[in-house]
């Protein structure tokens, strides 16, 4: 059976996104299962609903040899060992965050001849301060973005999934301070197991507030701006993303197609296809962030980072009123 999970814990503000989440997968996918284990009580499109509580689930029995009875205070960990426990043969993870913009059957089909498959990291590698240096691994083996992963019930698949998660749950408990990305330790996991894994386009993840290159429609995008993502937005940005669906670039919220010009000599030069804003505008953006550097820091912090160093009442120029009168 084929199913699309959602994996919500630690966190509650992830809750609103994943109903909006499975809703739009619904609408494009009305006959595909959704499975959701959650932290937190919740209602939405959802065929089941697994409450995850305390130290142990309800309505879940681990299969023998996973990571289903504990839960960490990690919602990387969390999202790790909780993939073990899919009820589908064949499962379609999905971030949160993620719009279904077209159906993707297909990825259910590539698990004809292989164990999962995912996207490769657009950033290469998220371990950005070198908290898990794995030197015996080529730089030509990169990140996989782990926010869209197909994979399919197997021996071998079980093992990276075991695997992933004692990677993880071993390097936070010796190095508790240092927080890292879980997809270093998925790209081991991978590297030195017997799965074998299928490099997906773009066009199944597309992290469309970074940089990447599309050939062919978008089907999944993924990202979210102060834990919302509103529909129509979202169907904004899908119109943009695929105005062009042959070879297209997109930066900086901006979407590129190249075109022949020239009529003896042809030559290339980039067409813009259109743009898209944020979903929230830049003022509105500063007024939340230092809202939340004043609820963090306090207001007298604040201003002593604004104020020149050196600076003081008689370092500034006189004022008019101040001014010697002739």
């Amino acid at each position: 059976m084929n199913g699309a999970i959602y994996i919500l814990t630690q966190d509650p503000r992830y809750i609103d996104l994943v109903r909006v989440s499975a809703g739009g997968l619904k609408r494009a996918m009305p006959d595909l299962a959704i499975t959701v284990f959650s932290e937190f009580p919740l209602d939405g499109p959802f065929d089941k609903v697994v409450l995850v509580e305390g130290e142990k689930q309800t309505q879940l029995t681990p299969r023998a040899g996973t990571y289903g009875t504990l839960r960490t205070s990690d919602g990387f960990y969390d999202k790790a060992r909780l993939m073990l426990e899919s009820p589908y043969e064949r499962t379609v993870f999905l971030d949160a965050d993620i719009h279904v913009a077209q159906p993707f059957p297909e990825l259910f089909t590539l698990l004809d001849r292989f164990d999962c498959a995912a996207n490769h990291e657009e950033y290469i590698n998220t371990d950005w301060f070198n908290r898990y240096p794995r030197p015996d691994i080529p730089t030509s083996f990169p990140e996989f973005n782990t926010g869209v992963l197909a994979y399919k019930r197997s021996p071998a698949m079980d093992a990276v999934l075991r695997r992933w998660c004692e990677l993880y749950k071993t390097h936070r408990q010796r190095n508790p301070q240092a927080e890292v990305n879980d997809q270093p330790f998925f790209r081991e996991a991978v590297y030195y197991g017997d799965v074998r894994m299928a490099t997906l386009t773009r066009e199944y993840n597309c992290k469309f507030r970074g940089q990447g290159y599309l050939n062919g429609p978008v089907k999944l995008l993924h990202g979210h701006m102060n834990f919302q993502v509103r529909p129509q937005y979202m169907h904004r940005v899908t119109a943009v993303m695929n105005g062009c669906e042959g070879p297209r670039v997109y930066i900086a919220n901006r979407v590129y197609a190249h075109k022949l010009v020239g009529r003896l000599v042809g030559r290339r030069t980039a067409q813009r296809v259109g743009s898209f804003p944020d979903s929230d505008s830049i003022l509105v953006q500063r007024a939340r962030r230092l809202s939340r550097l004043v609820r963090e820091q306090g207001m007298g912090a604040i201003l002593k980072k604004l104020v020149p160093k050196g600076f003081s009442r008689r370092s500034q120029p006189a004022l008019m009123s101040d001014a010697p009168q002739n």
